[in-house]
Parts: structure tokens; sequence; C-alpha cells
């Protein structure tokens, strides 16, 4: 078995304010890469652990399938910021954290204790960074926004699913990745620019909005209506600028050609005992003759067992691959590698995609109970546990 890869953030302290799906997985991404990931949660815990069934262990500890996705390696404590000896806990919190990331909307923020003027004032050192539903400094920064608001207002469905069909929602909270990466990525840039500028210096604040990271995320659609004015259309598995690329049915199951050039399409066309017309030899000519291609590539592949074709496609270096189901796709993670999967505290969960030196990041904890860690990151931080008995009796902490 190889080492444990280094990890590189070892050493740095992120106070998780965030809940449900965008921030919870840009601090578990820093949390796989070593960082100590205080997740700070009210006294009724992130919305997500209610989210099941199904839930791991008693429903009562709402630890929700859900939840534990974007979770792990992060201790928990419960703070009620809406008390002023919970604002306090916050600071003590914040004096020890590196990184301090939430998803409050600007007014609620400003209540519990997050206002920026408030935290650069306190903390000086500390690298804020808050992910949004709409920009923070526009008029709709007071909108909330999950997920699924995400696909629908930036265009995200409107080119989602078949053409002769209605919007169609992507089948994971991809925006919320999305948003998350780019939060993460924000917020280590701004953590290299603290550490690069030295001791004393303030840090930066970062933001990122779910549906401006959205609206961006279209990209090559998006240049496409940049540049044309024109309103991109739905072309459900296929591509609108390459031919062939989607799915297509087997004997016994789907598969996906990914034609990238033209020399794949003539390996194609011969794997397949096509016999190509002159005006499909570019890419441009297929586009033009979409749907005599199709056809054409459609009906030999409709005789082939999916896994023979997949393996003819792979000798002959024809982008493609089988249409999985969600167990397939787990069964052949575990094929490349058997310990894909990771069981802690009786949860399966997946390895990181992350790899340092070649070598998988550990996952250490799993994701916690609620409150599960409140005392043992308050003594960290300095409280006597005649101070702990104190803030819990008056409600600050639980």
């Amino acid at each position: 078995m190889p080492a444990p890869a280094p990890r590189p953030l070892a050493g740095f302290t992120i106070l998780d304010a965030s809940r449900v799906f965008a921030g919870p997985h840009a601090t578990m991404l820093l949390a796989d890469m070593g960082a100590e990931v205080w997740k700070l949660e009210p006294p009724d815990g992130d919305e997500t652990r209610g989210w099941g069934p199904p839930f791991w262990g008693d429903p009562a500890d709402r630890r929700s399938a859900y939840f534990a996705a974007v979770n792990r390696n992060k201790r928990s404590i419960v703070v009620n910021l809406k008390t002023d000896a919970g604002r306090e806990v916050l600071d003590r919190l914040a004096d020890r954290a590196d990184l301090l990331m939430h998803n409050f909307l600007p007014s609620v923020a400003n209540r519990l204790g997050f206002a920026p003027e408030r935290l650069r004032a306190r903390h000086p050192g500390l690298v804020i960074s808050v992910v949004g539903g709409f920009p923070g400094t526009g008029p709709m920064a007071e909108r909330p926004a999950y997920d699924l608001v995400a696909q629908a207002w930036s265009g995200q469905m409107a080119v989602t699913g078949e053409p002769s069909g209605g919007p169609i929602k992507i089948g994971v909270g991809l925006l919320d990745l999305l948003a998350g990466l780019e939060a993460a990525v924000a917020a280590l840039a701004a953590l290299a620019a603290r550490e690069r500028a030295g001791a004393g210096a303030a840090a930066a604040q970062t933001s990122v909005s779910l549906v401006e990271s959205a609206t961006a995320g279209l990209t090559n659609v998006l240049g496409y209506h940049l540049a044309t004015g024109q309103e991109p259309r739905r072309w459900g598995t296929g591509h609108p600028d390459i031919v062939p690329y989607q799915v297509f049915a087997t004997l016994d199951g789907h598969v996906v050609v990914a034609v990238g050039n033209d020399g794949q399409f003539a390996r194609l066309c011969t794997l397949l005992g096509l016999e190509p017309k002159a005006e499909w030899g570019t890419n441009s000519g297929r586009i033009v003759h979409r749907e005599a291609v199709l056809a054409a590539v459609e009906k030999p592949i409709a005789g082939w067992h999916r896994a023979e074709l997949v393996q003819a496609m792979t000798e002959a270096d024809i982008p493609g691959g089988p249409v999985h189901s969600v167990g397939e796709a787990v069964a052949a993670m575990q094929e490349v590698d058997p310990e894909w999967i990771t069981t802690i505290d009786g949860i399966p969960l997946p390895a990181s995609p992350l790899r340092v030196d070649g070598a998988k990041l550990a996952i250490e904890r799993p994701p916690p109970l609620l409150g599960e860690h409140t005392d043992e990151i308050l003594r960290e931080v300095g409280l006597s546990a005649a101070e702990i008995a104190v803030l819990r009796e008056a409600g600050a902490i639980s």
C-alpha cells in the first residue's frame, strides 16, 4: 500500500460557517488537503442534516447521506450566533483561524457577526470567503438561491434536455459543485497572497455567487451566444459543434462516441464497416450533414454488444465508453482502485479525486455528529471547563 499523501494544507485552520452544498464542498476539499476545518453550526444544525432518508445510523442523529457527502474530515461545533455570548465565541474561534467561509445573505451575516468591516477590524489577518446566491454587491444580493434556482436563472436548464422537450435539471447539483470549486480556488489564492505578504498584512476577502458562476459556466455555449446573438438550443446528448459526439444505443445498453477529429471519424467508419461520403470527411461537413451521419453511424452500433464495442473502440483509439448506471460507475472505480471507498464510522465514503505526488489524500474523520466537537474545540481555543459550562447554561453553545 502506498504511503499516505502529504497534506499540503496541514497547519491551516478553517472556520466553516457555510451550510448546504457549495460552501461545505469547498471546505471539504480544503479539509481533504489537510486543513483543520471547524464546522460552525447553529443549534438546529446544517439544514442538510435533515435531507433524508437515507440516513447513516439513527435518523435522530440527523446525519443524512446528503450531509455526509460534503462534510467528511471536519469537526462540528454548535454556537448560537443570535446571542451576544455566541458572537464572542465566534471571535475566539476566528482568532485562531486562517480562513472563515460562510454563505449567509448580507443582512443575516451582519446580524450574526459576519459583517466584513467588523471581521476586518477584529481579525485583519483572517481570509474571509463568501459564497452567495446572487452577486453580493448588486440589487439582488439579498435573494437566496439553491442550485435549482441557479440552473434556471443562468440559462443552464434552457440548453439541457432533448430538442423536442422542455428544460431539464442537471442530475446532480453541478452548479453548487462549480461554485464550491471556485470558492476553494479563490480562498487558496487569498491564503497564498497573505502568506507571501507576511505577518501583519491585511488578508483579502473573496466571494463567489452561485448564479454568476453558473452563467459564466456556460463557457462555449455563452461564447456562441455572444459571438452570434443567437439563442443556443438544446441538443440532448449531442454537441452543437462536433459530430458524432453523443449517446447511441447498443444491443444491451448505451455508449457514448466522442469523435473529436477527422482521423478518429475515419477509424470509427472502418470499425463500423461504413463507407463515408466525401462530404463527411471534415467536422464542418459532418455538422452540415448531421442527420445523415448520425443515421449512418447509429445503425451498425445498434448491432453491437456494449462491452464489445467499447473494447473495439479503445483498441482503435476512438474516444468513447459505456453509459454506466451509478452502481456500475462505483464498481468500475473499484476495479481501478479496490480501496476507492473508505468506510469510517460505518459510512462508506469515496476517495477525494485530488492526488498529491500520485497518492490519495486520507479520509481521517467521518462526517461529524451535530456539536460532536464543541467542547473539544473550545478547549483548544483556550476556554476552561467552567467557561464552557457558563456558555452552555446561557444557550450560547450546545
